[in-house]
């Protein structure tokens, strides 16, 4: 029987339900190639531990999980035990969360899917808000290890071209070899049709982040300020959001005036319990500065609800220009866009389709499973 290749993919730093599902996808990926073995390095918790338990009956799939211990500690274990594990056969290091080990001699790939250190728009939000030290700390001392990391890559993975732009404003990407891929299903049964909607009746905004709520290119700000004024207007509404009432609470974006018309859902995992939040009447907001694909926005459109996304350039990559804006930073824009779907006199049917067909265009062109980019990379 022919040897495997091996394949080695650090997973280190995927907390997020983001991240994770993004993950969970690549593992199926992994499911359909038996010519390949695979060892994912992660972290313990929640969250990937339900993925192992969900994989591990593979026998081409294994996992060494590792206690967070944060950053520093990170990179310790990629650059130096990381080693250890070259001990197995090992033909290509895939690196799930951005690192790059530049002194392990094997072809390596890099996947960026946080633009948040690689965003002027974001810079300069922080110092307009006198968050210099927030900044360094946040953005600036990651960025000069990930940055270090990109110009020694030669391979690297996006999940959309504008990812690209972005990067360009901080490394040199000539020379570089660029791989598309898609991290989302856009299989037909994979869209519902739009919802309906009657805005004489309860609305219902719904407004998904997750554990990195507090940081700046999440923008709390935006929506909550946003609802105050709605509130004020008498409109009838709820809010429903992934974050607990706990978690909420040390926020300083966050009024508690909003605390008794707001659902606190925590992190839900089923997707079951997810899909079920994409109901009649209801408006999804996001307020990101900055993504690489925004999962929360996709799956609205993919389930037929209005969403509301800011007016930047990844978002017109990503979602299509036939959607509703507002302009970042400003509550009053937000307020101005939500009111103009409330008044919007014609069917949404039309303007949901269009993003839906927008998608299925837009993630055609792209690599559709992971293994064909280890393929190109491996030249198999």
């Amino acid at each position: 029987m022919k040897e495997r290749i091996g394949i080695l993919i650090n997973a280190l730093g995927v907390s997020d339900s983001g991240g994770v599902s993004v993950l969970d996808k690549l593992l199926h990926e992994c499911t359909m190639n038996n010519s390949q073995s695979y060892w994912i390095v992660c972290n313990e918790n929640d969250n990937v531990n339900s993925l192992i338990k969900k994989f591990r009956i593979f026998d081409n799939i294994n996992f060494n999980v590792v206690p967070y211990q944060g950053f520093i500690y990170r990179l310790y274990y990629e650059n130096i035990l990381l080693k250890k594990l070259m001990n197995r056969k090992i033909d290509l290091i895939y690196n799930f969360t951005g690192s790059f080990q530049p002194w392990i001699g094997k072809p390596q790939i890099i996947k960026v899917h946080n633009l948040m250190f690689y965003s002027a728009i974001l810079d300069k939000f922080y110092k307009e808000q006198g968050q210099f030290f927030l900044w360094f700390k946040q953005v600036f001392f990651k960025r000069i290890f990930f940055k270090f990391m990109l110009n020694k890559a030669k391979y690297i993975e996006i999940q959309s071209s504008h990812v690209k732009d972005y990067l360009n404003e901080f490394i040199d990407i000539r020379n570089k070899f660029f791989f598309i891929k898609s991290d989302i299903n856009v299989h037909e049964d994979e869209f519902l049709t739009p919802k309906q909607y009657d805005f004489s009746k309860r609305i219902k905004f719904l407004y998904i982040v997750g554990p990195h709520f507090k940081y700046p290119h999440k923008n709390l700000s935006d929506f909550s300020k946003a609802m105050l004024s709605l509130k004020k207007q008498g409109v009838d509404f709820e809010i429903d959001i992934t974050l607990s009432l706990d978690q909420l609470g040390t926020s300083k974006e966050w009024d508690s005036e909003l605390n008794k018309q707001t659902n606190f859902l925590g992190y839900i995992d089923n997707k079951k319990a997810i899909n079920e939040l994409f109901c009649n009447n209801t408006i999804l907001i996001s307020t990101s500065v900055v993504e690489t694909l925004g999962l929360h926005v996709i799956e609205g459109i993919k389930n037929g609800v209005i969403v509301i996304t800011p007016d930047e350039k990844y978002a017109d990559i990503v979602y299509g220009k036939n959607r509703f804006t507002y302009s970042l930073f400003s509550d009053s824009s937000l307020l101005y866009t939500i009111n103009s779907v409330i008044d919007y006199s014609k069917s949404f049917d039309k303007k949901i389709f269009s993003q839906q067909d927008y998608l299925k265009i837009s993630e055609g062109g792209k690599f559709k499973n992971i293994n064909n980019v280890f393929n190109e990379v491996l030249n198999v």
